[in-house]
């Protein structure tokens, strides 16, 4: 005797019984899991959470160097917005750049809210030396150098030159410290040249 499926609707997912047991339908998809949820490196070989390490290093090294043209800008008291906005853009690109990065510099770093950080956060997290991620020395100096960015922001929609070349120096160290708690050498390095 066959049974014939039957259809289940348990809360939003729909389950088909059979004789050989419970078969979640196409509706019981899982949503992926973003790179900004924390989750990173859960369930990874130490491998391949280096590979990952590795790749979020090359992304910050990106916005390194987009940081140093912005510096070059200020330096040379040029902030015309064609100077100042490819930095803090917080629109996504149409396709991704060489880095692999698919928003601005800025929001690629730090994220566009608390609850979605950057390639920084996860970067950070990797540090933690078994604390929650929150309490990691590298997740507070990235904490530091998210609020850092506003005050060259501020000073460039005002034109005000002098104000820009304090912040960026201000943002600037809050950046190596960044880096030097995530491995990396400061944003003086010619590596980000």
């Amino acid at each position: 005797m066959r049974l014939a499926p039957l259809l289940l609707a348990a809360s939003t997912r729909a389950l088909r019984l059979t004789r050989r047991g419970v078969i979640a339908a196409p509706a019981a998809v899982a949503v992926p899991a973003l790179a900004f949820d924390g989750q990173a490196y859960a369930g990874r070989t130490p491998q391949a959470t280096l590979e990952l390490r590795k790749s979020y290093q090359e992304r910050v090294a990106a916005d390194v160097k987009d940081f140093r043209k912005l510096g070059a800008a200020i330096e040379a008291r040029d902030l015309s917005l064609d100077k100042v906005f490819f930095f803090f853009t917080p629109q996504p690109r149409s396709r991704p750049d060489g880095a692999g990065r698919s928003y601005g510099p800025l929001v690629d770093l730090v994220g566009y809210s608390s609850n979605n950080w950057g390639c920084g956060y996860p970067l950070a997290a990797s540090f933690d030396a078994g604390r929650p991620p929150g309490d990691a020395p590298a997740v507070a100096a990235l904490e530091s150098l998210a609020g850092a960015f506003d005050p060259i922001r501020a000073a460039a929609k005002d034109r005000a030159r002098d104000a820009a070349a304090e912040a960026y120096a201000a943002a600037s160290a809050a950046f190596d410290a960044y880096l030097a708690a995530v491995g990396l050498p400061g944003v003086a390095d010619r590596r980000y040249a």
